[in-house]
């Protein structure tokens, strides 16, 4: 998580015009049994779409005193590797809700890397093909 989000202003000062699009402070966050949101200094659980809106829980972030927040869109942006010159126009449950639905930006860039690797063998090994096996 800190790794991720280290330099990222504290959205709790509102003082502070933030230069980070969609790093707002979204109040109510609580934990209770089962959903108790990612330490800072651990790797985040798996943002949730939900069913029925945001499970909140795991969408927030625990600190070592025992408090809780949560994510503030850019925050869950950057866990899911979307570049910080990306806006969501949305509001926070809507946004929240495509995050936890959305395939990283770096895995999707090493898969389709991958697929794009593998379709450029496989044509190349057709044009290598000797010319009787070739369909006239």
């Amino acid at each position: 998580m800190r790794d991720a989000i280290w330099d990222l202003p504290n959205p709790h000062n509102q003082d502070i015009p933030s230069s980070f699009l969609n790093h707002i402070f979204i109040p109510g966050a609580r934990k209770y049994p089962g959903h108790t949101g990612s330490p800072l200094d651990e790797p985040a659980k798996t943002l949730k779409a939900g069913v029925h809106g945001v499970p909140g829980g795991e969408n927030m972030l625990a600190f070592a005193s025992g408090e809780v927040r949560y994510f503030t869109v850019r925050e869950a942006a950057r866990l899911q590797t979307f570049p910080d010159e990306y806006f969501f126009p949305h509001s926070w449950t809507e946004t929240m809700r495509q995050l936890g639905n959305a395939v990283p930006v770096a895995l999707a860039e090493i898969m389709a890397a991958s697929i794009r690797e593998q379709l450029v063998r496989v044509s190349e090994s057709k044009t290598q093909l000797p010319n009787s096996n070739r369909l006239s």
